[in-house]
């Protein structure tokens, strides 16, 4: 049988997951880095079954545009909600959807919500839309929903979970936002998961969000063996020292694991030694030695988190506890600091 492979990938301040099976794949998100269209190439993927935008900012988005131009790896279908904004990035994405759809029989879906798409599965692996709902698509991401609550591009962006044999593998929460979690606490959906990818890069989710009890409900709600930050080093302050503090106080069967892709600031002014340490190449920080855990890459099997958990924990976790003394996910919490509202990434 086939052991397919869930890979996030090390892309700088941004967001890509690959589900990979044999030579197809399954893509969500993609920003413009060269690493996303390269490890495609290396991964020797010769389809992309299915290519999700969770929404239509830059870095989940403008790597998209080259993987649907590719006559050589066709893409099957597309799903992203609409959008009404006017940035560059977007309206090329658009032109290459339709080229895409034209020239290469690729089914353009405009719809990114519970239930759809429904069962889009590949091998055995399914992914399930878990927010939004189809009510704020029709206020779209300008408008007010039934609660009144003003929309946005970050509270409409879809949050997927990833199932491997009815097993909860990865929650990916994009830009999600506490609006967002109440929403899918409300109507009872079970978030749960074994790793859970934190949405806005661990950055402030906007609004005047208490950050620090954002990130201990998501997590508590999640109850992730794992807790991964999609950054690039220096972008945005993140992780936010009161993100890993309230991912640290979250109600849990276990302490989460806590693992960036590359290496914050907030942890180390300076890189750290290059030294001979597990890391997948294909990742975006590695050439100038900035990765921290780097590309995580699960095999889709049926033990394949612990596999996975016990590389993490021999590997990163020796490099962190030697290399980074002052790394937020050592530090012990301290008492909250008073709220500061900040900018959103």
């Amino acid at each position: 049988m086939d052991c397919g492979e869930l890979i996030i990938l090390d892309v700088g301040h941004g967001n890509c997951a690959i589900i990979k099976h044999g030579d197809e794949a399954i893509i969500i998100d993609a920003p413009g880095r060269p690493v996303v269209a390269k490890v495609l190439d290396e991964l020797k993927i010769k389809s992309v079954h299915a290519l999700l935008i969770s929404h239509a900012d830059s870095d989940h988005l403008s790597g998209a545009i080259p993987i649907l131009m590719n006559p050589d790896r066709p893409v099957r279908q597309v799903y992203v909600n609409p959008d009404l904004r006017k940035t560059k990035s977007w309206f090329q994405f658009r032109i290459a959807a339709g080229d895409a759809r034209k020239n290469r029989g690729t089914a353009i879906y405009p719809s990114l919500y519970i239930d759809q798409p429904q069962n889009l599965t590949l091998s055995d692996t399914t992914l399930r839309i878990l927010h939004p709902t189809p009510e704020m698509c029709l206020a779209t991401n300008e408008g007010e929903h039934t609660d009144g609550v003003k929309l946005d591009p970050n509270s409409m962006s879809a949050v997927v979970l990833i199932e491997h044999n009815g097993e909860s593998v990865c929650l990916l929460a994009a830009d999600s936002g506490r609006h967002s979690l109440d929403m899918m606490l409300v109507e009872e959906i079970d978030l749960r998961a074994h790793v859970l990818v934190f949405p806005h890069h661990g950055g402030h989710p906007g609004g005047t969000t208490d950050n620090r009890a954002f990130a201990r409900d998501l997590v508590s709600a999640v109850q992730p063996k794992l807790v991964l930050f999609s950054l690039g080093r220096g972008s945005h302050g993140t992780p936010r020292p009161e993100i890993i503090a309230g991912t640290k106080e979250a109600i849990s069967t276990q302490a989460p694991y806590i693992a960036c892709t590359q290496l914050s600031k907030n942890c180390s002014d300076a890189l750290p030694r290059q030294t001979d340490r597990k890391l997948v190449k294909h990742s975006e920080g590695f050439l100038k030695n900035q990765c921290c855990a780097g590309t995580m890459v699960f095999p889709l099997s049926d033990n394949g988190i612990e596999i996975m958990m016990g590389e993490l924990s021999k590997h990163h976790g020796k490099f962190v506890a030697s290399e980074l003394p002052k790394a937020l996910c050592r530090r012990k919490i301290t008492q909250a600091a008073p709220h500061i509202i900040a900018t959103t990434n």
